[in-house]
């Protein structure tokens, strides 16, 4: 193979099956569910199918057809910009097409396999987010200090395999994040917001791993031998190590910002939802037995106020006492 030069990186494709096998998986069922829900009325979101194709299928393309799969075997950094893109970026594409919301818009019962499996034991195990960040990082410090790296650019079924556990571990983490209901009740917006800057920090961690190794950390990928990156070994994989961490911190701050801004528009639908209960109280000077606040339980505490929790957090005033006020002396 001749030395690889920058006009590669648009020029560079091939029709490998296993990439175009999962680019139509990723594709085609995706375009079946938008128009189901299409045709029932539903308005699916075109800006978020648009991501899908091009964040989602579109990075899962490229990095299994194009560039980065003809030179994965050649140039370390064209290997570490592909495992990169399939464990961070495509999977935020992915999620952004938002197919659990659409699923539960066909099946507000719930009852689709998928639905089913997403709320079961298992997959809230492995969506937790300590257990889901973990395996995420985990599993590219792996690639990169063993030889599976070496394995999965030499070895088709290691490679397809490699694939898919990073699609995996990448959904698992980003795709609770981006949907509803899919983590515990604690994980409020504010929280998944923290969550999501903690993952973008620990995201970077392989990246420097890679990037400050002063020895080959994969002395057996077949690249380092054969020259066709023009770069001295160390220089190619410290240049992979930049590429790591390029491709997460330049997803992780759009998820932080798309989940950020859910956390804006919860707190708008709960301002909505307590304005719409006063609404119903009654006007003002007429309040109803729940919003009336005596001298006993106006603290001025937010939840005690907030008519969304009225009678939750007040104290329950002592019953009257059952045999009435003392008769009258006639």
């Amino acid at each position: 193979m001749t030395h690889f030069v920058p006009g590669n990186l648009l020029t560079a494709w091939t029709a490998d099956p296993e990439g175009l096998a999962l680019v139509v998986a990723a594709a085609v069922p995706y375009a079946l569910l938008v128009r189901r829900v299409a045709r029932a009325g539903l308005r699916p979101s075109p800006w978020r199918a648009a991501l899908y194709a091009v964040l989602g299928v579109g990075t899962l393309a490229y990095s299994t057809c194009g560039p980065p799969a003809v030179f994965r075997q050649e140039v370390f950094w064209l290997a570490a910009l592909r495992i990169g893109v399939l464990a961070a970026v495509t999977p935020v594409g992915l999620a952004l097409g938002d197919v659990v919301g659409l699923l539960r818009r066909l099946h507000p019962d719930g009852e689709h396999p998928l639905l089913r499996f997403l709320h079961g034991r298992l997959s809230r195990a492995l969506t937790f987010p300590a257990v889901s960040t973990l395996l995420a990082t985990g599993t590219l410090l792996v690639v990169f200090v063993t030889p599976v790296l070496t394995w999965s650019v030499t070895s088709r079924v290691v490679g397809v395999a490699l694939d898919l556990v990073l699609l995996v571990t990448g959904l698992l983490f980003v795709l609770p994040l981006l949907a509803d209901d899919l983590l515990p009740a604690w994980a409020t917006p504010p929280v998944r917001t923290f969550l999501a800057f903690v993952d973008g920090l620990l995201d970077a961690v392989p990246g420097i791993v890679v990037m400050t190794a002063d020895t080959i950390l994969t002395p057996g990928y077949p690249g380092f031998s054969s020259h066709v990156s023009g770069l001295d070994p160390l220089l190619d994989q410290h240049l992979g190590g930049g590429s790591l961490i390029a491709v997460a911190e330049s997803v992780g701050l759009p998820v932080i910002a798309a989940v950020f801004l859910d956390w804006v528009r919860s707190d708008e639908r709960d301002a909505r939802a307590a304005d719409l209960l006063d609404d119903r109280a009654g006007p003002a000077g007429a309040p109803g037995p729940a919003d009336t606040p005596t001298p006993a339980d106006a603290s001025g505490l937010w939840w005690e106020q907030d008519p969304r929790f009225a009678g939750r957090y007040r104290p329950t005033p002592p019953p009257e006492d059952a045999s009435g006020p003392p008769p009258q002396q006639g």
